[in-house]
């Protein structure tokens, strides 16, 4: 679902002449998408440069890019402050869930909060996936 994404993202952009939003995506292995099978450094490439998956952190980083798909890529380990929001369309529980909404909770000096649209858990869920591994989680405003 990752390419459609990116691909709709990259075409909502030329359709409406919006030349600010720039998407990289990060997946492991081959896609198939409209008969086609795509990698993530053929995705992410264009004729002027090659964006490896080794590459990919460097160029997030960069001004270049200003939107980063991911599908179970980068729960652990990734370490980019400039994420700000996350879109989630799947079921998260436990370890999972506390690795994957923690890649937001990076500090940058212009970072005042983040963003989380969750389509497939309740508050209840993430609460009690984040319960382990706190005192206190309040997530009351969330329920009203």
């Amino acid at each position: 679902m990752h390419c459609f994404h990116f691909m709709a993202m990259k075409e909502y952009g030329k359709l409406k002449g919006y030349n600010n939003i720039n998407p990289l995506v990060a997946f492991s292995g081959k896609l198939e998408f409209g008969g086609d099978s795509y990698t993530e450094t053929q995705l992410n490439s264009t004729p002027e440069r090659k964006i490896s998956e080794e590459l990919l952190p460097l160029y997030f980083a960069s001004d270049l890019y200003n939107v980063l798909i991911v599908a179970d890529k980068y729960q652990t380990g990734f370490d980019e402050p400039k994420l700000h929001t996350m879109f989630v369309d799947k079921r998260l529980k436990n370890v999972k869930a506390v690795q994957t909404l923690s890649r937001l909770n990076r500090w940058q000096k212009l970072k005042r909060d983040t963003f989380v649209f969750d389509f497939a858990n309740t508050a209840d869920e993430i609460k009690k996936s984040f319960e382990p591994f706190y005192t206190a989680t309040d997530l009351s405003s969330l329920l009203t």
